[in-house]
């Protein structure tokens, strides 16, 4: 695997100081571009655990109707800004007017993903205490080479789409913790204890795939639109709650704004 991710990473750095423009085409054919995007993984447990939330309350574990406690409330305060947060680095080959090849690595962080809580009550001494899972975190870096076709007019305007291979690597974690209360302070919590914590690796496998629009907005400045979807298959194995051991499959869709500049 990390054979593939080296020959990605060197794709993208290489030549790139004689990096051009793709609206020119030129004697050393180069492109680079950034950007971000709002994204979202939907679809099965991978998509119920980091799916985009905006300015969304911690209110994930009022269901739980434990009999001595509100449970829940203590997060009702809390707002999550934005999840996921996207990044984007882009380079590309052309290899003629309307053909290139395309290498691309994003970093997303998602900080309040959904795991299965898994409670579990119990009582110690004079207090009762709940034990739960806690909000997971994901970082990931999907890596992808792409063949893309564009057309256009004269002045460089045009559409495109890509589809090629793609990896992803994903580091995801989250705290077991337990929280005591009493009987006799009903509306109190007390701070919570990390029991353990939980967190995997993985290299996952799959296909992206996208289509767009470009435009420029000054002379040697153009942007593009895109809408990209990527696949990856996950070999989950049910040992813990996170979504890499829980979910076949993630799903990862993307509305992206990315700028290039010509050199």
């Amino acid at each position: 695997m990390k054979k593939y991710l080296i020959i990605l990473i060197s794709f993208i750095f290489i030549n790139n100081g004689n990096v051009v423009s793709q609206s020119y085409y030129s004697d050393d054919n180069f492109y680079m571009g950034t950007g971000t995007s709002v994204s979202s993984y939907l679809g099965g447990y991978f998509g119920s655990v980091y799916q985009m939330r905006i300015l969304s309350s911690y209110d994930y574990y009022d269901d739980y109707n434990y009999p001595y406690s509100s449970y829940g409330s203590y997060y009702d305060d809390y707002n999550d800004i934005w999840s996921p947060i996207t990044f984007s680095f882009i380079l590309g080959k052309n290899l003629n007017e309307h053909v290139s090849i395309e290498a691309e690595s994003d970093f997303l962080f998602h900080f309040s993903g959904r795991v299965d809580p898994q409670f579990q009550s119990g009582e110690s001494g004079n207090r009762n205490y709940l034990d739960r899972n806690d909000y997971a975190s994901l970082f990931a870096i999907p890596l992808s080479l792409s063949l893309k076709i564009s057309s256009g007019d004269e002045d460089g305007y045009g559409a495109f789409i890509k589809f090629g291979y793609a990896l992803q690597y994903t580091s995801e974690s989250y705290d077991r913790v337990r929280e005591y209360y009493s009987y006799e302070t009903y509306d109190y919590y007390s701070q919570d204890y990390l029991l353990y914590n939980v967190s995997k690796i993985k290299w996952l496998k799959g296909f992206k795939t996208g289509l767009g629009l470009k435009y420029y907005i000054s002379d040697f400045t153009y942007a593009i639109t895109e809408l990209e979807y990527a696949y990856f298959n996950i070999d989950p194995t049910n040992k813990t709650a996170l979504a890499l051991d829980r979910a076949p499959e993630a799903q990862l869709f993307s509305l992206s704004a990315k700028v290039f500049f010509d050199f």
